[in-house]
């Protein structure tokens, strides 16, 4: 009987050590990784932001010597003398009496309050150009053109000893005296270089009463 007790009881043990080894640990057991559910995914679409459309580059600024746009020629232009106001006469590029535009401008740069004309249309004789001649080896030239009864005339003088004088004179009709007299700051003082430019300007009509009687007087 105890020869039986005892191997009934190493059977018994033998077979709770298997029972053991075959079960999982379940402290160690790691569980698997659920999916994400589908509203956690990224839609890729909705995660690219928008680019926006490219604003298209500002046209190119006046370098402040003129009233004049970027990629016009200036016929004329200065600054008046102690003041931040622009006068400027200016011309597109390739003008011409049927095509093209000259206008003359005035007021502080990038704001002018005052051109002629308003439409910048084709010249058609619009504008004049008359030689000026004085005693003393001193002469010059001078732009003009009329508008509402009034004229203005855009000249340049030089002469002996360093003389240099620019300004804008505005007379009504056919007055011999200036009611307006602005003289430019001769440092400021830009002038047209281009060769077929100067040739179109001098083409336009002369000014007959500049031509008989000379500038009008200032105040």
């Amino acid at each position: 009987m105890k020869t039986a007790n005892v191997l009934g009881l190493a059977l018994t043990l033998a077979l709770a050590a298997c029972s053991n080894q075959a079960a999982p640990d379940a402290a160690n057991a790691q569980p698997a990784a659920e999916p994400a559910p589908a509203s956690a995914q990224p839609d890729a679409a909705a995660a690219t932001a928008a680019t926006p459309a490219a604003e298209p580059a500002p046209a190119a600024a006046s370098d402040g010597r003129s009233l004049c746009a970027a990629g016009e020629d200036i016929v004329i232009s200065c600054k008046v003398a102690g003041s931040q106001q622009l006068l400027s006469l200016c011309a597109s590029k390739g003008v011409s009496d049927q095509s093209g535009y000259v206008y003359f401008a005035q007021g502080e740069a990038g704001k002018p309050d005052y051109t002629f004309p308003a439409d910048k249309s084709a010249p058609a004789g619009r504008f004049k150009r008359t030689q000026l001649g004085f005693a003393g080896n001193t002469g010059g030239y001078a732009y003009s053109f009329e508008d509402g009864g009034r004229k203005h005339i855009f000249y340049s003088v030089s002469g002996e000893r360093g003389l240099e004088e620019q300004g804008v004179l505005t007379a009504a009709g056919a007055a011999d005296k200036a009611d307006s007299a602005r003289s430019c700051d001769p440092a400021s003082v830009v002038r047209n270089e281009d060769n077929t430019l100067f040739k179109f300007t001098r083409s336009w009509d002369r000014d007959e009463q500049i031509d008989q009687h000379g500038l009008p007087a200032k105040q």
